[in-house]
């Protein structure tokens, strides 16, 4: 479209100059000058949305994601610029798991899932070094539901469930990749019940090291290792202590249209319940 307004504009600026020079019109010199600047402001416009945001500034990507703690999750997450070298930041993520919600009644009663699902919202900045290559994102996020906050997870839900301080470090370049992240998860309504700290590292390495550039669809390929670990537990001091301590390979393909699909399996270093883990992610970045 901004080629077919350049071509059309530049169209009417030669004829017009011809026009001025074979008549030596003034207002029509005039005229082209004014066309001249509109032009400017098209394509000084052109990279927008139409309501003053520059799509060059912005960026976005939704993740669907399950594995065998937290069940199925849906991540939006997208970036702004707001000054060299800094964004602005925000995500949503969606916990699906019906345990995080499960109506649980003292008795004999059946349990039932599916109440005051876990849903989380946050903000921050991201900080780039190293011409883009890494990235640094503290975040503050908000939590809804019942896990944190209530005595028995399924009632009393409620908006402003906690809060969870938030920071993301990636580096990404030619050869090499790596993803931290680490989270508090902190009660901050109700009986303020429980808190948890959640963090993983990933760390790999791309095919172009091993000059093989090309050759097969893989983004990288590396170690993963995360750990949930439940730090306060205010009505069963019991139940405080490592959840789970995951340990495994993963490898991760790119296919068309900014689609990366992921895939991460290992051993539970805990074991309590299972002995192995499993994790599969797709995003769109756009």
């Amino acid at each position: 479209m901004k080629k077919q307004i350049a071509g059309l504009v530049a169209l009417g600026i030669t004829c017009a100059t011809a026009s001025v020079f074979a008549q030596g019109d003034s207002e029509l010199r005039f005229k082209v000058e004014a066309l001249e600047a509109k032009v400017a402001e098209l394509e000084g416009h052109s990279g927008g949305d139409g309501h003053g945001f520059d799509l060059q500034k912005f960026h976005g990507g939704v993740t669907l994601k399950q594995d065998a703690f937290f069940g199925f999750q849906t991540i939006l997450d997208a970036s702004y610029e707001i000054a060299d070298d800094i964004d602005f930041t925000f995500y949503s993520w969606l916990w699906t798991n019906p345990n995080f919600g499960r109506s649980s009644v003292v008795g004999d009663d059946v349990t039932a899932g599916g109440s005051g699902l876990w849903t989380e919202f946050g903000i921050g900045l991201n900080f780039r070094f190293l011409d883009d290559a890494l990235s640094i994102n503290p975040n503050v996020g908000m939590l809804n539901g019942t896990l944190l906050s209530s005595r028995v997870i399924g009632k009393d839900i409620r908006a402003g469930d906690g809060v969870v301080p938030n920071l993301v470090i990636n580096y990404d370049d030619d050869y090499f990749t790596a993803n931290i992240y680490g989270a508090y998860y902190l009660a901050t309504r109700g009986p303020r019940a429980r808190d948890f700290v959640h963090n993983w590292i990933s760390v790999g390495v791309k095919p172009a090291l091993f000059d093989m550039g090309g050759v097969l669809p893989i983004n990288s390929v590396g170690v993963h290792w995360e750990h949930l670990w439940a730090a306060v537990n205010r009505i069963d001091k019991a139940s405080e202590g490592v959840v789970y301590n995951w340990v495994g390979p993963y490898v991760e393909f790119g296919l068309p249209k900014n689609i990366a699909l992921r895939f991460a399996g290992g051993f539970d270093v805990k074991g309590d319940v299972s002995s192995n883990f499993y994790q599969a992610s797709i995003k769109l970045d756009f």
